[in-house]
C-alpha cells in the first residue's frame, strides 16, 4: 500500500453532514471534537476516508518502508500495529 504512492487528500465536511455518513467513524471513542465548524477528512483512495486532525504526507510514498514489529489484540475489532521505519 505504501509503494502504491496514491496520493493523500483532504475534504472538509460540516458536523451535520457527519452522521450521514457513520462509516467515516470506525473507532469508538474516536469521533471529531463537538463544537467544530469544519471536520477534515483525510480520504487515500482505495485504501482509506476518516475524520483525522494530525499530521499527514501528501502521498503514501513519502512513508518509506516499514517493518511491522508487533500486533496487539486490543478488543474483539481493534489491532495496534507497532512499525519501525527500515
Amino acid at each position: 500500500l505504501i509503494g502504491r504512492n496514491t496520493p493523500v487528500r483532504i475534504d472538509l465536511i460540516t458536523p451535520e453532514e457527519l452522521p450521514a455518513q457513520p462509516e467515516l467513524v470506525r473507532t469508538i471513542g474516536a469521533a471529531p471534537p463537538a463544537g467544530a465548524s469544519a471536520i477534515r477528512i483525510i480520504h487515500i483512495d482505495g485504501i482509506d476516508r476518516q475524520p483525522c486532525g494530525g499530521t499527514h504526507v501528501r502521498a503514501t510514498g513519502e512513508i518509506g518502508r516499514v517493518i511491522v514489529t508487533k500486533i496487539e489484540k486490543k478488543s474483539r475489532q481493534n489491532r495496534r500495529v507497532a512499525v519501525a521505519f527500515a
